[in-house]
């Protein structure tokens, strides 16, 4: 079993193939301790999922404050927006997060290399795989292989797949002050960004950021939200500590073909409504790997039920892509809707 990408959805697939008995080598092209662009926010769901890989998130991964609530600020401002009630996310310091997974993997048995590189991939009876390491090339063969690479998945390019739509998603950690609570505040207003924007405490920075199809309308929408921030939230950057860039799949979603299957961004999973990525990553990991190991069992193809596991997950995913094209009517009702929804909690 060969898993490329040691990130959520990769550590938790190599979790659990390593339990089910299987030979996994998990590689990753950087060395332990990446760095993610990533607001690094996990759900309540998620930490169920945590529990099907027998983990418990543990508090040294967590950021200050530990816990936000969710804020929705529809495009008439935040007198008109509000909480969810009765409900929290983690704030992850998502480096830590994945390092923490990354180790766990390995005391379930994976086999760990890092700064390894997949070359090339071809299938027939099994899979050959070869990888470029920090000794050479190395070959292996193997029954079936994970691509768990990200946005921009190697894999996913090895099968063929064309290049799948983008969101860019651009942030920047600021010393700040304003009036924020423990939130996660989710903006919706296609005046700042024809997607979503947000606001976050995270270890003493205020992190604000943008989600756009266009790269450079990214860079737009950051400076508008700033703007209206210190309108709404009487915001006052103090002084910029990072920028960082990344993205997040639009496209269709792809699971696979053949022996070759496909998790998290590299599947093209994400709440395209929220930026939610962590959760499918570990979804999809767990229901790839107990595919795997239905399939050595002779039941059924990995991919075929792999396919079955995840259709769910899928049509959700498919719900989520069209946000860009809502007006600002759509966005005002949606979160009176959310509220209402939440406060008969």
């Amino acid at each position: 079993m060969l898993i490329v990408g040691a990130g959520p959805a990769g550590s938790a697939a190599a979790i659990k193939c390593a339990e089910a008995g299987l030979s996994t080598l998990l590689i990753d092209k950087a060395a332990l301790g990446r760095h993610k662009p990533c607001a690094g926010i996990l759900t309540n769901v998620a930490t169920y999922v945590l529990d099907e890989l027998d983990v418990r998130l543990p508090s040294r991964v967590l950021s200050e404050p530990s816990e936000l609530g969710i804020f929705y600020v529809p495009p008439s401002g935040r007198a008109n927006g509000g909480e969810l009630k009765n409900y929290h996310v983690f704030n992850l310091e998502r480096d830590l997060f994945d390092r923490w997974l990354v180790e766990k993997a390995v005391e379930s048995g994976a086999d760990l290399q890092t700064q390894t590189t997949l070359v090339a991939l071809n299938q027939g009876d099994c899979v050959e795989a070869a990888l470029e390491t920090m000794h050479g090339i190395r070959k292996v063969k193997v029954g079936h292989v994970i691509g768990a690479d990200g946005t921009l998945s190697t894999v996913r390019r090895q099968l063929g797949s064309r290049h799948q739509p983008l969101l860019t998603v651009i942030q920047e950690y600021w010393e700040a002050e304003g009036e924020f609570g423990d939130y996660f505040y989710t903006i919706l207003n296609t005046k700042i960004t024809p997607t979503y924007g947000y606001l976050l405490k995270k270890r003493g920075s205020i992190i604000v950021g943008t989600g756009s199809l266009e790269p450079k309308q990214a860079i737009k929408s950051l400076g508008s939200l700033k703007d209206w921030l210190s309108k709404e939230f009487g915001f006052r950057p103090l002084k910029l500590r990072k920028r960082e860039a990344g993205f997040l799949p639009y496209g269709e979603c792809h699971l696979g073909y053949e022996r070759i299957l496909l998790v998290g961004d590299a599947a093209g999973l994400c709440n395209r409504f929220s930026g939610e990525g962590i959760r499918f990553a570990l979804e999809s990991g767990i229901a790839a790997a107990d595919s795997i190991k239905k399939a050595e069992n002779g039941d059924i193809s990995a991919l075929e039920f792999y396919k079955q596991q995840m259709q769910p997950l899928l049509d959700f995913v498919k719900e989520t892509t069209h946000l860009h094209s809502r007006d600002d009517l759509w966005r005002e009702e949606f979160v009176l809707a959310e509220l209402k929804r939440y406060n008969l909690w």
